[in-house]
């Protein structure tokens, strides 16, 4: 299969044709991207600094979930009411690339920088991770944007799901890295009794685990960067001012035009639902396995590897599901799955099933960001991913607002997180009866229907004209 990167740009454009033939190694540079940023969500949100905050930086108070659930939530306002903009402006600018590598470098910077988050340093602490997150969120929703350009609608389930299991695998290898070079030493440790004096070298190697997942990051994110084409066009001798009054104009034209896209404004609605009970599993998972559950940090470590391959077995799994029965479909199971293993977690007592529904969950997130985000590829026209999957951050991060602050607020007043994760499942369930509304047909036609109408205006993503 030629080279993408060798079909000729237009006269006017630095980008490549929209119909140029997409090369594995394309794809391949576009899933390790995912491969790479797994490394922060696995190691900062959901395994390590979650506990290291509360224990140590917020020095165990008793408010110490809600202090996390508060830096998760203005994190995700930021990108909230700026995710359509930064993708309107990629679109506008014809430089998707650019914003990506941009957000991946601030992210990389923001995670190193954890190291200075010391006993007491709550607000520096909230600081970097808020920054390193917001850019983290950036380039998930920016590397999105590309998944129309290198797949069909025939195999964006797949391509999708291939992203979210390497991914997951990305995940398990920033993990190895931590653990194998000692760096999650001391996570089960009592903050008095990590902090003493003579633990003084553990305490140091432990803050090591941040700049370590930074570098990993900045690593295997470099395929990306080397493979992946920029297809759309490139306005000539454009300046900044030019790219945000056309970056809003834009995002106007889009925003009227949204009617249009019916199916796809339901669809992001329903995934507020969903994806909040989602964002509070992720945000708390490894809190509440090393507090209420009494995981240890060798159980904890042991329990996240293993759920990584069963992430990525689920991602991989559905999105060959997805391909035959639909993502509609796709998504319903593993909301199922997710309403029954939230009512078990809040009653489980015995080992053996709190490690089984990890297991379980740990399937049901890789199927389900894998199937939302096919199905959002799915109902986007190219010329407007980058904007329509900004809308998807926006929506995204809606969730992210709701869900994890939720969960925090109910965690610190009933004194329970078992009460905290049995409301989650109503958010899965919500999810649920909502897809029910959902026509995956009609999304799908209404995106190709938009194309067409722009190809015979001999427009490349402008102002949509009803027909």
């Amino acid at each position: 299969m030629p080279d993408p990167s060798a079909a000729p740009a237009t006269p006017d454009s630095a980008g490549t044709p929209a119909d140029a033939p997409v090369a594995k190694r394309e794809i391949f540079g576009w899933a390790m991207f995912d491969f790479a940023n797994s490394s922060y969500t696995t190691v900062i949100i959901t395994l390590a600094f979650g506990i290291y905050f509360t224990k140590v930086v917020a020095g165990g108070s008793a408010n110490a979930d809600s202090l996390w659930g508060t830096g998760i939530f203005l994190t995700n306002l930021v990108v909230l009411l700026l995710s359509p903009l930064v993708g309107a402006f990629a679109d506008e600018s014809g430089r998707k690339k650019a914003f990506l590598f941009a957000t991946y470098a601030l992210c990389v910077a923001g995670t190193a920088g954890l190291y200075f988050a010391v006993p007491g340093s709550v607000p520096l602490a909230l600081g970097l991770l808020v920054v390193s997150f917001i850019a983290f969120s950036f380039g998930e929703n920016l590397a999105g944007a590309f998944l129309p350009e290198i797949s069909t609608p025939r195999n964006i389930g797949r391509i999708s799901a291939l992203g979210w299991g390497i991914g997951y695998f990305g995940g398990l290898a920033s993990i190895l890295l931590v653990k194998g070079l000692g760096f999650l030493d001391g996570l089960d440790w009592e903050a008095a009794r990590l902090l003493a004096p003579e633990n003084a070298e553990v305490y140091h190697r432990f803050r090591l685990t941040w700049p370590a997942t930074a570098l990993f990051f900045l690593l295997a994110g470099l395929p990306t960067f080397l493979f992946l084409t920029e297809r759309a066009p490139r306005p000539a001798h454009a300046g900044l001012s030019t790219y945000l009054h056309h970056g809003f104009e834009r995002l106007g034209n889009t925003v009227r035009s949204i009617r249009h896209f019916r199916e796809l404004s339901r669809f992001l609605a329903v995934f507020v639902l969903f994806h909040a009970g989602l964002t509070s599993v992720i945000a708390f998972a490894g809190i509440v396995y090393e507090r209420t559950f009494g995981f240890s940090a060798a159980e904890l470590v042991g329990l996240f590897l293993v759920i990584q391959v069963f992430s990525a077995a689920g991602a991989l799994a559905f999105g060959w599901v997805q391909d035959k029965i639909g993502g509609k479909r796709a998504i319903q199971i593993s909301l199922v799955v997710w309403v029954v293993t939230c009512v078990l977690l809040f009653s489980a007592e015995s080992r053996w099933l709190q490690w089984i529904l990890a297991l379980v969950a740990g399937t049901g997130i890789g199927s389900l960001q894998s199937a939302a985000r096919a199905m959002v590829g799915l109902f986007s026209p190219r010329g407007k991913s980058g904007e329509f999957f900004g809308f998807w951050g926006l929506a995204a991060k809606s969730a992210y607002l709701l869900g994890p602050l939720v969960f925090g607020i109910i965690s610190s007043s009933s004194g329970s997180q078992r009460v905290a994760m049995l409301s989650t499942a109503g958010f899965f369930l919500a999810g649920l009866v909502g897809m029910a509304f959902i026509d995956e047909r009609r999304g799908h036609a209404e995106a190709e229907a938009w194309e067409r109408q722009m190809a015979a205006a001999g427009a490349s993503g402008g102002d949509l004209r009803e027909p």
